[in-house]
């Protein structure tokens, strides 16, 4: 009997500590939905999301203050280069710029929408990423990638060779990149982007997001808990199976063994070997988790209802 009780007391303790390892530590009062958090140092951080919401702390996250971003379009993807410069797109196709850390906007560019487009046929721009300085892509729907290499001054259209929505970018250096999407796509380029190649993904989900160290290893996410790796930069994909079904959204690794995969209905997926097997962890909410920001042994998730959930545990 009492090392039964020993044995409950153990589990209820290991419980809690894990359930502890997340917290919520800030909701708009809005509610909007939240769809990326981006942190350039331990302090400095941006979250943006719908009905064009920014916040920005400079504190680590103990408090968030809100930015006029000067539309009340959906706000999909966030990037800052330095502590001052930092990029913007929205459902509206526009791709906007801040020389202040966000205290002000400027629209650098925007795809005009036919005056006969049906409205789910409108442009939208989902993903951006700036490997360099100077060399910049973002993608979107149909089949959509724009480049800039003069530093965003301008934009111009580069042939995926295919029409379906590319929703996420990724770029390890200013040659070689990957762009995500509908129907199981994944493009690959090395030649920065002149030529988009497709690799074969085995499967015609909803693929979300890609993550990669830069090297040989890459992690795909996308609908009912699909979950795609590679140890050879893409070349060949292995599916990582998992029993639960909920879509994936987004996933961050913070070396070639430990990551952390966010979607629906509040989950969280925990590897510690390379992908290879995934471990669920309390998140704390039943809410959509939508964006991942892992910078200087933080981690950050935001999500539905103007969420903001950071981990408290050890990163590596």
């Amino acid at each position: 009997m009492k090392q039964c009780l020993t044995t409950m007391m153990l589990l209820v303790v290991c419980a809690l500590g894990v359930q502890a390892q997340w917290s919520i530590v800030f909701q708009d009062r809005s509610k909007r939905d939240l769809n990326a958090v981006y942190f350039l140092d331990q302090n400095r951080g941006w979250i943006i999301g719908n009905r064009g919401i920014v916040h920005t702390t400079q504190n680590g996250g103990t408090e968030w203050r809100p930015l006029n971003s000067r539309v009340s379009t959906n706000l999909n993807d966030v990037f800052f280069r330095t502590r001052t410069e930092g990029w913007l797109i929205d459902d509206a196709a526009t791709i906007m710029k801040t020389t202040d850390a966000g205290e002000n906007w400027d629209f650098v560019f925007q795809i005009e929408t036919p005056a006969n487009a049906a409205k789910d046929d409108a442009p939208k721009l989902y993903s951006i990423a700036f490997p360099s300085a100077k060399k910049g892509w973002v993608v979107g729907t149909h089949g959509r990638i724009l480049h800039t290499d003069d530093g965003g001054r301008s934009w111009v259209s580069q042939e995926s060779g295919v029409k379906v929505e590319l929703v996420h970018v990724k770029f390890v250096s200013d040659q070689r990149g990957w762009a995500v999407g509908e129907e199981g796509t994944i493009l690959f380029t090395d030649d920065g982007g002149r030529t988009w190649e497709r690799q074969a993904s085995g499967t015609d989900k909803y693929l979300y997001h890609i993550e990669t160290n830069g090297r040989d290893y890459a992690w795909v996410v996308g609908d009912d808990g699909f979950m795609l790796r590679s140890t050879n930069a893409g070349t060949s994909w292995e599916n990582v199976s998992y029993s639960l079904k909920k879509s994936l959204v987004n996933v961050a690794f913070v070396n070639e063994r430990n990551g952390w995969a966010i979607g629906h209905e509040g989950l969280i997926l925990r590897t510690g070997d390379g992908g290879k097997t995934w471990v669920e962890q309390e998140s704390g909410t039943d809410k959509d988790l939508y964006g991942i920001s892992i910078k200087k042994g933080q981690l950050w998730v935001v999500g539905a209802d103007g969420l903001v959930l950071k981990y408290n545990g050890p990163i590596q």
